[in-house]
This record gives C-alpha cells, sequence and structure tokens, in this order.
C-alpha cells in the first residue's frame, strides 16, 4: 500500500467528544501511528494498546500523533478509565475502513480455532500474569493492525493481524518513522 487516498475521506468518530472527522485529517499535521483494535474488551488487545502507548512520549517529542480505532463502542468507556489507551481514541461505526485495508474477519469456526492455538493461548496468559483482564463483549470476528502515514497520506507501515495475538513489533514503528536515529526513512513497509 503506498498512499492512503482511499481511506481519506473514511470517517471517524471521537469517543471523547463525539466529533465525527475524516480520517486525513489524523495525519495533516504530521506523521501518525493509527492502532486498529479489534475489541476493547479484549484482553490481548488491552496489552497491545497498553505496549505501543509506551512509544507516546517518544512519539510526542518527534510531533508523531497516536491513535486507536474500534470498530464498535462497546466498552470503549472501560478501555479509556482503565487506562489502556492514552492517545484519541476513535470509533469506525460502519467498519468501512477495517473492510477498505482488507483485515481478516473470521467466522465461528475459524476464530474458535485460532483462539486456541499456542500463540493466543500464551498472549491471553501473559495478559493474565501482567494483571490485564477482559470480557466477550463486542465483536470478537474482526482482525485489526496497525497504520503508520505520513504528513500528508502515504502509508510508512501496514500491519495486519492474522491472528488475534499478532500485534505489530514497536521497534518497527520507530523505525518507520526514523525515531531514534538522524534521518528519516520514507520507504514503505507491509507484513
Amino acid at each position: 500500500m503506498e498512499s492512503s487516498c482511499n481511506l481519506s475521506n473514511n470517517r471517524v468518530t471521537n469517543v471523547q467528544t463525539g466529533e465525527t472527522i475524516t480520517l486525513s485529517s489524523l495525519w495533516e499535521e504530521g506523521a501518525c501511528v493509527i492502532q486498529f483494535l479489534r475489541r476493547f474488551g479484549c484482553p490481548i488487545c488491552r496489552m497491545g494498546a497498553r505496549d505501543i502507548t509506551h512509544l507516546k512520549p517518544r512519539l510526542d517529542a518527534a510531533n508523531v500523533r497516536l491513535v486507536a480505532i474500534g470498530q464498535e463502542e462497546t466498552g470503549a468507556k472501560e478501555f479509556i478509565e482503565s487506562g489502556f489507551w492514552t492517545g484519541d481514541l476513535f470509533i469506525d461505526q460502519q467498519k468501512k475502513t477495517y473492510g477498505d485495508l482488507k483485515y481478516k474477519r473470521y467466522n465461528f469456526l475459524t476464530i474458535m480455532a485460532n483462539l486456541m492455538c499456542k500463540m493466543t493461548r500464551e498472549a491471553v496468559s501473559k495478559a493474565t500474569s501482567e494483571g490485564i483482564t477482559g470480557n466477550m463483549t463486542g465483536d470478537a470476528l474482526q482482525m485489526g493492525g496497525t497504520l503508520v502515514i505520513d504528513k500528508g497520506g502515504k502509508v510508512l507501515l501496514d500491519f495486519k493481524q492474522e491472528t488475534p495475538a499478532d500485534s505489530v513489533p514497536l521497534d518497527r514503528v520507530l523505525h518507520v518513522l526514523g525515531i531514534g536515529r538522524q534521518s528519516r526513512t520514507l520507504s514503505v513497509e507491509s507484513r
């Protein structure tokens, strides 16, 4: 994916303010990291959100916006109040962006098989050991991912979840943004 132009006019709603914006406004002023969440109640999603939030001070210093987008309002208030996310939080109520990005969507049988796989069980166990709990409310069939978009809309990283336990390597996010190095890369990286 070389450009985000097919996403620019998609609309999302800010959970905190209720304001609806176009996605392109997220990267008008500078680069943006967008975490597309599966479910707000998913313990693996909560752990991943908490982990990427640890990058926020470094992203802020580099003028990079950190945003999360969920697919439904179910559990959003608890997600915010529990401190799993410190950036802006939006909802893609029509799930249009998830579809446009071709994020995988499971059916009941395939999600059950993926939930029982070793990698997913280990991720749930890790979340539990770190005190992260969850619930089963919301749409568990939709996968998510992470986009890193440069100012103006060029996609620098397009990470797609294949299983519920997949999460973007945080060093890749920093790498494509050139954070921690002197020069900034503009190469496009995809999973």
